[in-house]
């Protein structure tokens, strides 16, 4: 069996695997499930012809020339990958962001004929560098973290430190205690970079959240001036599909976020649970009523009490948590701040909640992530990521 490592995606443009997986995407009826694990794609140049794709611990494995004899990330397996990905699969089917660790890709042509070519030195050891034996390419494993001063772990634990709740100075304050010499303002660096990165990665999974959806706002100043970051949540998995920061409790300013909500989760919820605010009923009347993809009638409940079934509760637990990371959210300057979609994906991928048994909403919203330093795993694989790869 060839160990072949899925789900990641690659920012050096589209080679010519991508190409072929898009050209054959285009058509009906280019792949079908056959059952949880086991995929059949259709042959591009004989369409009598169909190639097997399976699920296995280490990744997809598919019958082709291509695959076994290249080791590659065939056009095949990057179809299935995608049908995953978009959630266009059988309901139990979990997509899983891999360790880049153990990914063995050319990053340039998705070969797996690979051979060690020494290491490059810098400031904190060495860096493993590989060269590919089809293309000829030389590349560094340090994904994600190319000419950063400081090492990955270092990096990904400032940020589970800042979304946990420190300021960056305080960060600063306790690498200093270590004899790490890191300042307040490279901290800060480190937050904006790859807070941005992993969320455009990320927005492209689609979560396996519930038919029931909650949402509401909480106030918060930006560069001073009282602004309304909404959210929007699942019931369920805990799972935080969106958020929009507005500048009124307007209908036009709460529907951006409804829209997008939808467009994540690539459904429409049976059920919404709001306040009684009336900017979230019209929009909700606007977007979700009688939309569903079951073609079912959906339901607002607004009317909603401190106690019993018709609460709130887990939408202002989800707001009690960002009002504990507004102290280290002080001194954000634009609504757009990247800070925002990082605690998105800190509450995610990465925070462990005990209403659902310690596990990840990500984990609830079957979206695994490898590895105990989750961070570190996203930031490899965006990386590599780029929407128009497939």
């Amino acid at each position: 069996m060839v160990n072949i490592i899925i789900y990641c995606h690659y920012n050096i443009g589209m080679n010519q695997r991508k190409r072929k997986a898009k050209l054959m995407m285009e058509t009906k009826g280019h792949c079908s499930q056959i059952d949880q694990n086991s995929f059949s794609v259709r042959s591009q140049t004989n369409l009598n012809n169909h190639y097997i794709v399976s699920k296995t611990g280490n990744g997809l494995k598919c019958q082709c020339k291509d695959h076994n004899c290249r080791k590659a990330d065939c056009k095949h397996i990057k179809i299935v990958l995608e049908i995953i990905k978009k959630n266009k699969c059988y309901r139990n089917n979990t997509f899983r962001i891999m360790e880049r660790s153990q990914l063995k890709l050319c990053k340039y042509c998705d070969s797996g004929r690979l051979r060690k070519d020494g290491f490059r030195k810098n400031k904190n050891g060495k860096v493993r560098i590989f060269e590919c034996l089809d293309c000829k390419k030389k590349f560094s494993s340090n994904f994600g973290f190319e000419k950063m001063r400081y090492n990955p772990v270092l990096i990904t634990r400032a940020l589970q430190m800042y979304y946990s709740g420190m300021s960056v100075r305080d960060i600063a304050d306790c690498f200093e205690q270590e004899e790490i010499d890191v300042s307040y303002r490279a901290v800060y660096d480190w937050v904006k970079k790859y807070s941005k990165m992993t969320h455009n990665y990320l927005k492209g999974i689609v979560p396996r959240v519930s038919e029931t959806w909650r949402t509401d706002e909480i106030f918060m100043k930006i560069s001073g001036v009282q602004k309304l970051q909404y959210s929007m949540l699942d019931h369920e998995t805990r799972f935080m599909i969106t958020q929009y920061v507005a500048n009124t409790k307007g209908t036009e300013d709460v529907t951006p976020m409804f829209r997008e909500a939808m467009m994540i989760a690539d459904k429409i919820p049976t059920t919404l649970i709001s306040d009684g605010a009336a900017n979230f009923h019209k929009a909700w009347k606007e977007n979700y009523k009688a939309k569903n993809f079951l073609w079912k009638d959906t339901e607002h409940i607004r009317h909603i009490h401190m106690k019993g079934d018709k609460n709130n509760n887990r939408m202002e637990r989800l707001n009690g948590t960002i009002r504990d990371r507004e102290v280290s959210y002080r001194g954000i300057k634009k609504m757009d701040s990247p800070l925002f979609e990082g605690f998105q994906t800190f509450y995610n991928f990465s925070k462990k909640h005990g209403g659902i048994n310690g596990k990840t909403p990500a984990e609830m919203a079957k979206i695994q992530v490898d590895g105990k330093n989750k961070w570190k795993t996203i930031i490899q694989n965006a990386s590599l990521y780029r929407e128009n790869s497939i």
